[in-house]
């Protein structure tokens, strides 16, 4: 019998904060093939959107089952290029000469995947095109990029 596959949609968001800060958050859902979707999101107070688009994909990684077969969408094509053609190499050359600002998710990602003995396919999707996985994701990752901001108001008033 075939496993079903998991349908998971990441997202990371960054916003323009004072002082130059740069709150950011992502977000994930995770359709099963039975069941509630499961549903999360973070935020950082000072990062980088390709972070927290590539933290989604991790988190979103964390909350699959030892063994799935899961079709994961973005909408950053690029991240999806680096996880399906690029990552093996990176974690073959441990993680050499890989962008600083994603060097920690992208390990995170390779382990899960290893780990877990994921079975992932990644599917680049259009933004704000209507997609509700993508769509929820999105909001997920801004709720977390406006908590990120809100923290940081007023925190150096007087410095």
């Amino acid at each position: 019998m075939a496993k079903r596959e998991y349908l998971v949609y990441t997202d990371g968001s960054c916003k323009a904060g004072e002082h130059g800060r740069r709150p950011g958050g992502f977000g994930f859902v995770v359709r099963p093939p039975h069941g509630e979707p499961i549903e999360g999101y973070g935020s950082e107070d000072d990062t980088e959107a390709k972070t927290m688009e590539a933290r989604a994909v991790a988190a979103a990684l964390a909350a699959l089952p030892d063994g799935a077969v899961a079709r994961v969408h973005s909408d950053n094509q690029g991240l999806m290029t680096t996880l399906e053609v690029k990552l093996a190499d990176y974690a073959r050359s441990g993680f050499r000469n890989v962008d600083p600002a994603v060097v920690e998710e992208l390990r995170a990602i390779a382990s899960a995947i290893s780990e877990k003995r994921l079975h992932l396919t990644f599917v680049w999707v259009r933004s704000h095109n209507g997609n509700a996985g993508n769509e929820r994701a999105d909001a997920l990752a801004a709720q977390g990029a406006r908590e990120a901001k809100a923290r940081g108001k007023g925190d150096r008033a007087g410095r």
